[in-house]
């Protein structure tokens, strides 16, 4: 039978986020092929799963395949971090607007040929070894994409309504149309390999993620199944490039003795892989989306590892390119160009949160862990979240809570974990609900869109000069609109509630959220 060639969706690479974009497009009817240049299982670095990549996982089906596979589960991250040495353990059962306790340490082989084999099994038809050699996009948005298999070097081409660059750090499409640019800040390099034996805590700390630091970096200390542990050292260029000079493998080797607390776990551990040297600099393009494309994962931007973000990215940027891809294909009604432009503040505000984190931990290797959580409550996007739970809500990739996605958080499914967050936040701010409350001089009405089901919506947005962004919901127009400086907060609530705009509870939030993002503020 000859291979099919029209198709609606063309992505490139099957990946974690090529599988995942893939797989959400075939569920939203769309006929979908996947052109992936590897043979799978194929071995790629990366194997700490976020906290929040559970929920995306549960998005595509595979959550209880993974539950089965005996993967390593993840409750924490322990860091030897600051200016202290004395270790220090996060939980995610601190973090909000979760539904999961723990996550996963995978080998990527087999979980990347999971996601894949499973976007097979959602409809999607997959090509493996099949490497992309050209592309171009017409004047109307359609997409031409030439192949050539790498097994028999026979050539085809296949044309799509949309085209999803999922190529990774090649970005096949990217890298043609646009420019990178790289951050002068995160020029790291890491070595890594495989070790047996190394010494894990008892019970569930035994699959925490082990991260501390030394003189020229830091390192990874991943728990994986079968005994094997993956041990990475992460240095800046400039130190890796004084290594011209000396073995990297002697210099990885030396390093366990500069850091007295992974060398502790080393005692009866043997190396059974080679070793691994890559380039981990990190970047954006200045767009990843056009007429008739759009760039996920790695193909878009890549962050320091120092999250383990790399798969969680990829999957998040999966889930919303499919629901903006579904949209632009089934409505072409709406404003094409806005919607991408949804798509890019979106992918970037995420990516720019976690980077920021980033880059603070650098700076602040000598600082506190409470600076850091600190640090975190002010990118975190609820203001009035304790210090901690914000720091451990960030680097679990918690995603529920964030202006995408709670903005319309009236007319979706909220986890009941975000609403007590809410409600208990309020409770502890109550204060400001006893004083006369005024609208402040800073907020702006935008149209915008809201994630709503396989679909974008149209919607609109009240958008501060500080970058909030909250919901034009009837519940926040009235909140501010009596906000005139004489009603009190708890007044303001039952003014809503009594028109019946909402429920006392809806609105006693509102207040809170309105005045955590200066939308409203106390009258002095």
């Amino acid at each position: 039978m000859p291979e099919k060639k029209e198709f609606d969706v063309i992505v490139i690479g099957g990946g974690p986020g090529g599988s995942m974009v893939s797989t959400l497009l075939a569920d939203g009817g769309k006929s979908v092929l996947t052109l992936e240049a590897a043979r799978f299982p194929r071995y790629h670095i990366g194997e700490s799963l976020l906290l929040g990549t559970v929920d995306l996982l549960d998005k595509i089906g595979i959550r209880e395949q993974l539950e089965a596979g005996g993967f390593i589960k993840k409750y924490g991250v322990e860091w030897v971090w600051g200016e202290h040495r004395e270790p220090w353990t996060v939980d995610f059962r601190n973090a909000v607007s979760v539904n999961h306790h723990h996550t996963y340490q995978v080998e990527r082989a087999p979980f990347d040929k999971m996601l894949l084999d499973n976007a097979r099994e959602h409809g999607v038809d997959v090509r493996e070894q099949h490497k992309v050699t050209d592309f171009s996009i017409d004047a109307n948005g359609r997409c031409t994409v030439h192949y050539r298999r790498t097994d028999t070097g026979e050539t085809g081409t296949a044309t799509a309504r949309w085209l999803v660059d999922a190529s990774g750090q090649g970005g096949t499409v990217t890298k043609r149309l646009h420019t990178q640019e790289w951050d002068p800040y995160l020029k790291n390099m890491a070595v890594w390999s495989y070790w047996k034996g190394v010494t894990r805590h008892e019970g569930e700390n035994a699959g925490n993620i082990f991260l501390p630091t030394f003189d020229d970096g830091w390192w990874w200390c991943i728990p994986l199944r079968d005994d094997v542990t993956s041990i990475g050292a992460v240095v800046d260029r400039e130190s890796f490039s004084s290594l011209k000079s000396k073995d990297v493998k002697q210099y990885y080797l030396d390093s366990f003795a500069r850091t007295p607390e992974l060398a502790a776990r080393m005692k009866n551990a043997e190396q059974v892989d080679e070793m691994h040297v890559q380039r981990d600099w990190s970047y954006i393009y200045d767009r990843f989306s056009g007429d008739g494309y759009l760039a996920i994962g790695d193909a878009a931007c890549f962050i320091d590892p120092l999250f383990s973000t790399g798969v969680h990215l990829a999957m998040l940027s999966g889930f919303i390119a499919a629901t903006v891809v579904n949209t632009v294909l089934d409505k072409p009604e709406l404003d094409r160009a806005r919607m991408l432009q949804f798509y890019e503040d979106t992918y970037r505000k995420e990516f720019s949160r976690l980077r920021d984190q980033v880059y603070f931990l650098y700076a602040g290797n000598k600082g506190s862990k409470e600076s850091y959580f600190w640090h975190a409550r002010n990118h975190f996007g609820v203001p009035s979240i304790e210090p901690e739970k914000a720091f451990v809500s960030l680097i679990a990739g918690a995603f529920a809570h964030r202006a995408w996605y709670n903005h319309y958080a009236q007319h979706l499914d909220v986890p009941d974990d975000l609403k007590k967050s809410v409600r208990s936040m309020s409770d502890e701010d109550g204060a400001h609900l006893d004083v006369p409350l005024i609208a402040s001089a800073g907020g702006s009405v935008v149209d915008d869109f809201a994630i709503d089901g396989r679909h974008l919506r149209e919607a609109r947005s009240l958008v501060h000069t500080s970058g909030a962004s909250i919901a034009c919901t009837p519940t926040v127009m009235a909140a501010v609109e009596h906000a005139d400086g004489k009603r009190t907060g708890r007044e303001i609530i039952a003014l809503i509630t009594d028109r019946g705009i909402d429920s006392e509870e809806r609105a006693r939030s509102t207040v809170h959220e309105v005045i955590s993002h200066g939308f409203v503020e106390p009258k002095v």
